[in-house]
């Protein structure tokens, strides 16, 4: 666009003025839109790298649910070939049922308990039957997420739990009573525990937290359990403790007249190192899945799976 103005009377001037600035309002305009343009695109492209960041973190928060799942093969494999033969079908029936039944209360009741509004710091006390599951609340890597995958990963907690506990009770407890023991764990035992800690009860570190035990602060932000050491292993072992002692021992295992410990063998070596290598297959899903964020925590996911 040349600005040198033709030879020529004043009002040729002015015309050629004017044709000047239509020329360069009609090319401002043009930058206006493509800017426009360009903005709506990267505004897109930003909505696009969001969804993806969160269909990752959630896809790979189902795969470590599976394998934790999957752990539930191991320890079926693990208890069946520590018991006498007679039993095989009573554990693997047991390991079945704990599945079934964490998977019922767990949604009914299990998680609400475990994530809903705190009541004091003690228990939640909503969305059961999974009735918010589309407004979970949570934060972070699953923000705006319908919330199902954090559900089936705790899902896999949930039945950890309480199959530790049928390891501790195995030739002790009747099948009637165990599924009762099942259900108490699955439905307020692991879910009041996982409030404190894991959810907005008096032990936790999230933000929305309540306690008079510790200040929110750097010093003093509330107990953090990364993969369940406490909230599912120490819980499953120690309801298993206290079944096995009111059980009392398995039957012959002591001589009943003078008391001489008697040689129960197990059943199958085979199952039990078969159970091991499932069991150490699915803990790389429980630990490395407790990072929640694959997209910015995948090197602390590795060091998770190192570390195991």
């Amino acid at each position: 666009m040349s600005l040198t103005p033709p030879p020529g009377s004043r009002s040729a001037m002015e015309a050629y003025l004017l044709q000047q600035l239509d020329s360069l309002q009609t090319q401002l305009t043009s930058e206006q839109a493509s800017t426009a343009s360009m903005a709506a695109e990267l505004r897109a492209a930003d909505l696009r790298m969001d969804s993806a960041e969160k269909n990752i973190n959630s896809g790979f928060l189902v795969l470590c649910g599976a394998l934790g799942f999957f752990m539930q093969t191991g320890f079926a494999m693990l208890e069946t070939g520590s018991v006498a033969k007679n039993n095989v079908i009573n554990i693997l029936f047991k390991n079945i049922t704990d599945a079934c039944v964490a998977g019922t209360f767990w949604w009914l009741l299990g998680y609400g308990f475990a994530y809903g509004k705190s009541a004091g710091g003690f228990i939640g006390t909503d969305n059961f039957a999974m009735s918010r599951i589309y407004d979970n609340g949570l934060n972070g890597a699953l923000a705006g997420s319908d919330g199902w995958e954090m559900w089936f990963f705790q899902w896999a907690f949930v039945g950890t739990a309480a199959t530790i506990v049928s390891g501790s009770v195995c030739e002790r407890m009747r099948i009637e009573a165990y599924i009762m023991s099942s259900c108490a764990v699955s439905i307020f035992i692991y879910p009041v525990v996982v409030h404190w800690v894991w959810g907005d009860g008096f032990m936790s570190s999230n933000k929305g937290g309540s306690s008079f035990f510790y200040t929110q602060d750097t010093e003093s932000n509330g107990l953090i359990d990364f993969a369940g050491s406490g909230v599912v292993h120490m819980v499953g072992g120690l309801t298993g403790l206290m079944g096995a002692y009111l059980c009392g021992p398995r039957l012959g295992r002591f001589d009943p007249v003078t008391g001489h410990v008697n040689d129960m063998p197990e059943h199958n070596i085979a199952f039990m190192a078969l159970g091991v290598g499932m069991l150490w297959f699915g803990w790389y899903g429980f630990n490395c899945g407790s990072v929640l964020n694959f997209v910015e925590a995948g090197g602390l996911a590795g060091k998770g799976a190192g570390n195991t």
